[in-house]
């Protein structure tokens, strides 16, 4: 009996522990500071639940849905869901944007300056005008997508 207890704990409660650990690790990794909307893995939207569509390379966005608020607060949010950052620029004015650093690929750490009209990378701090055309510190331009806006739909398509 004793054998199978310690054979038990060695097989079993590494995993285990390592498996609750490793949540608890990537909680901490979020920052919490960033916007981001979730697909809940289906890999397309439903703009009942989570305020978007897709349909091939076209996403519609619903900017009166929930998920879209902190984007007429903040002016842009990550929208890790579609891989895109999205900024406003007027009540009826959007640009959207890669949200993969030109420089080591990161999509998860960005934020944006006002004062600059620059996206930052907080991987490696390098920066990225929102021209769509001008290069950032490393790595290139920020790969922009078409938009349009009408009737409080964002459409966007890469």
């Amino acid at each position: 009996m004793k054998n199978k207890r310690r054979e038990f704990l060695t097989n079993v409660c590494p995993s285990v522990a390592l498996a609750f650990v490793g949540v608890t690790l990537l909680e901490a990794c979020s920052s919490g500071s960033e916007d981001t909307v979730d697909s809940g893995g289906s890999g397309g939207g439903n703009s009942t639940t989570n305020g978007y569509t897709v349909s091939g390379n076209t996403v519609v966005i619903d900017l009166n849905h929930s998920a879209f608020s902190s984007l007429g607060s903040n002016g842009w949010m990550n929208f890790t869901a579609q891989k895109m950052l999205l900024l406003k620029i007027d009540s009826s004015t959007y640009r959207a944007f890669t949200n993969s650093c030109p420089h080591a690929g990161n999509r998860n750490a960005w934020s944006y300056s006002t004062s600059e009209d620059k996206f930052k990378c907080s991987a490696h701090s390098n920066s990225y005008p929102t021209d769509c055309s001008t290069s950032g510190t490393a790595g290139g331009a920020l790969k922009c997508f078409t938009s349009s806006y009408s009737g409080g739909k964002l459409t966007v398509t890469s």
